[in-house]
Order: C-alpha cells, then sequence, then structure tokens
C-alpha cells in the first residue's frame, strides 16, 4: 500500500449532493459512478488502493468506502457521508469474479465486506507503518493495522500470489538501480536511490506493487 492522493470531487458528485441533499449512496447515477471512478482511476495510477495490482480501466475498478457505509450490519447510517469523495478509494474486484473462488482465496474490499478498518490510505503516517518481509509478505508492527493487511483485507492472499509478486517486483527494481549504477561510485548509487525514490513517492510515476520498492528505498534512505 502507498499512500492515495485524493484530489478535488468530481463536479457531477458535487453536482448531485446539491440537488439531492437527502441522497445516499445508493441513489448515485451511474454517470457519477463513472466519474467518480475514472478520477480515482487517474489520481491512483492506475492502481488498486489496497493491493496495489494494476487496474486496467475504470469499467473494471470498485468504488471502496473506507468508512463502512453500513458499519457492523447497521441499516441506519449517515448518508451524506456515503457521498464523501475524500473517503471513496478505488480497488480492485478482489479476485471475486474467479467462478467458484472461495472467501480465503479474495482480497481487498471483495474480502473485507463491512469490517472497519485501522489503517488510513489517506495518511502517510499510517501508511509508513506497513512493512515488507523478504519474501514479500506485508506486515505491520502495529498489531491493528497488521491485522488489517493480513486479516481483513488478505494482502499476502497466496491465490494471486501477493507476496510472490512483491517480491518479484522489488528483485527487478533492484537489478535496474544495480546496472545502472554498475561500475560508479557509492554516491552514485545512493543518487540512483533517491531519484528512483523521488519519482515514485513524490512525482506519483507509479507502477504496480510499488509500495515494496518505496518501503525498501525508505529503509536504504533512512527516511523516517
Amino acid at each position: 500500500m502507498i499512500v492515495v492522493k485524493r484530489g478535488k470531487e468530481p463536479n457531477s458528485l458535487l453536482e448531485f449532493r446539491k440537488q439531492n441533499p437527502e441522497a445516499d449512496y445508493e441513489d448515485t447515477p451511474s454517470n457519477v459512478l463513472y466519474d467518480i471512478r475514472e478520477q480515482m482511476w487517474r489520481e491512483q495510477g492506475h492502481l488498486c488502493g489496497y493491493c496495489m495490482k494494476r487496474i486496467s480501466s475504470p469499467d473494471v475498478e470498485r468504488i471502496e468506502h473506507c468508512i463502512p457505509r453500513h458499519p457492523k450490519g447497521e441499516m441506519v447510517h449517515d448518508k451524506q457521508a456515503t457521498l464523501n469523495y475524500k473517503w471513496m478509494l478505488g480497488v480492485c474486484y478482489g479476485n471475486s469474479m474467479k467462478r467458484g473462488a472461495k472467501p480465503e482465496e479474495m482480497t481487498c474490499d471483495a474480502h473485507r465486506r463491512n469490517t472497519e478498518l485501522t489503517i488510513n490510505p489517506f495518511d502517510e503516517t499510517s501508511i509508513r507503518k506497513i512493512k515488507y518481509k523478504a519474501d514479500g509478505r506485508i506486515y505491520s508492527e502495529d498489531p491493528e493495522i497488521n491485522k488489517d493487511a493480513t486479516e481483513t483485507l488478505n494482502l499476502n492472499c497466496e491465490a494471486v500470489s501477493l507476496p510472490q509478486t512483491r517480491k518479484n517486483v522489488l528483485t527487478e527494481a533492484k537489478k535496474r538501480i544495480a546496472k545502472k549504477c554498475e561500475g560508479k561510485t557509492q554516491d552514485a548509487y545512493m543518487q540512483e536511490l533517491r531519484r528512483t525514490y523521488v519519482s515514485l513517492a513524490h512525482e506519483r510515476n507509479l507502477i504496480p506493487y510499488c509500495g515494496i520498492i518505496i518501503s525498501w528505498l525508505e529503509n536504504k534512505l533512512k527516511i523516517l
């Protein structure tokens, strides 16, 4: 996971709320929903906000509410909160479209359902608590966030090879950096690490599963 930078809400969503002050998320017209998905898709670099797999288009992106619309199954809820763009996240289908997929083979929103989360995808301090093991498995020393990542969101799901895919992505990044710095000084190597970090974390030139690369770079560069 990486920090999600949410921009200004789509104009169509703003107008819908103004014209329908009592509306709920379920009342949202299809054109407004598409505008939401399209904008999130662009803001997130075409990546799922949880597992970071590539989402090919807004058509196959789900709108996730980081604050559950019906926490603990409650039917009475804050309608306006369900239309608050700053708490919406673009996510993948979490393997739920695979025929016969079992719950333990699903990830992200499909596995989470209405479970409340401690981790905040929009807060850097919260996301910095996410760490990665050498085998690509995600974890956190914060027990609640660790539960979010490993149990609620099932981000170490072997059925979709998440740990191995992350490990491969980091291995390729290390090889690219080493090849580019072959025969150069340690200062040149550190400079390339910083350049790569800025490109990913600040300029938002995101690639699938780059959270593990950013975490490795922060450790190498001693960024706290």
